[in-house]
């Protein structure tokens, strides 16, 4: 898959970068994440699920950004911020490619490498909620990746940080994932209302979550939104990228977190949950193609 005759396997995607994140979580801190407002687990298979997720959007847009910003990446003292970094693996490529440009990664989950790293990346352990801890009109480019358990008025609160924080002149970007649920089976509608109910324990309405552009336009500094959207069908009828993503949907229902709190909502043990992943949900997908999109956002500030 790819260009160049680059090939993404469905089967293990891994990187180097694996080998610099030595995090071992125990079933107390799994506990705690379980309740916190957001967080990524600390897990080795849920950091291999978000570096995966990484190289399948970076193949579906043929790109790690869409905002207009590859020439301004290549001067000197250009600076690029990213909101919930996880465990880097966005700015880790980006900051070997771009080796004039700044690049920082603000995070409240130590899962990111804190000493194997080029020279030209800093982590911050941060909690965006708290806001940023940087100036006004400080940096050329600042986006933000897929996360989960955001409500709509923190969500308002960080983009008005992002825009803060943006240079005039610069842009933001944001990652947004829709599925209307068509084509859907028995099974995967099952997963999607027993997520969203334990969402919905966590005061997170995913059906009420406001259109990301609308909060950006909202803003006078950047009335203007451009949108640019990828369609995948998950499953093998959406061809390798919708094996691929299998691999990523299967991998996060499989997490030991996931089996945890969905396995909960459903009424069922933990074995027969197991079960319906690894063997129902997989035949399922067979004979259905449920369509799925990501959205990402971006806009320039005046």
């Amino acid at each position: 898959m790819g260009n160049n005759n680059s090939s993404l396997s469905h089967k293990n995607i891994k990187t180097e970068l694996d080998k610099e994140i030595d995090n071992k979580t125990t079933d107390l801190e799994e506990e705690k994440e379980l309740k916190l407002k957001y967080v990524i687990p600390k897990s080795d298979e849920a950091i291999d699920i978000t570096h995966t997720f990484h190289f399948f959007q970076r193949y579906l847009f043929q790109s790690n950004f869409s905002s207009p910003i590859k020439e301004r990446l290549t001067q000197e003292k250009c600076k690029v911020l990213d909101i919930g970094c996880g465990p880097g693996t966005w700015l880790l490529e980006l900051a070997n490619q771009y080796e004039n440009t700044l690049f920082y990664g603000i995070e409240n989950n130590l899962i990111y490498p804190n000493e194997i790293k080029p020279g030209n990346l800093n982590f911050i352990k941060a909690d965006m909620f708290d806001g940023f801890p940087f100036p006004d009109n400080e940096f050329d480019f600042v986006r933000q990746g897929l996360m989960s358990f955001i409500k709509p008025d923190q969500l308002s609160v960080i983009i008005s940080e992002m825009i803060r924080v943006t240079k005039p002149g610069g842009y933001i970007e944001l990652l947004e994932s829709r599925n209307d649920f068509k084509e859907s089976g028995p099974v995967v509608r099952k997963l999607n209302e027993a997520h969203y109910l334990h969402c919905l324990n966590k005061e997170v309405d995913l059906k009420k979550l406001p259109n990301l552009d609308n909060i950006i336009k909202s803003n006078q500094n950047t009335p203007i939104v451009y949108k640019d959207e990828k369609f995948y069908v998950l499953g093998p009828n959406g061809g390798n990228i919708g094996m691929v993503f299998q691999d990523i949907y299967v991998g996060f229902h499989n997490s030991k977190l996931t089996v945890e709190y969905l396995s909960s909502v459903l009424g069922i043990s933990k074995e027969e949950y197991k079960i319906m992943i690894s063997k129902d949900l997989i035949e399922e997908l067979k004979q259905t193609s449920p369509e799925y999109s990501l959205i990402r956002f971006w806009a320039k500030k005046n």
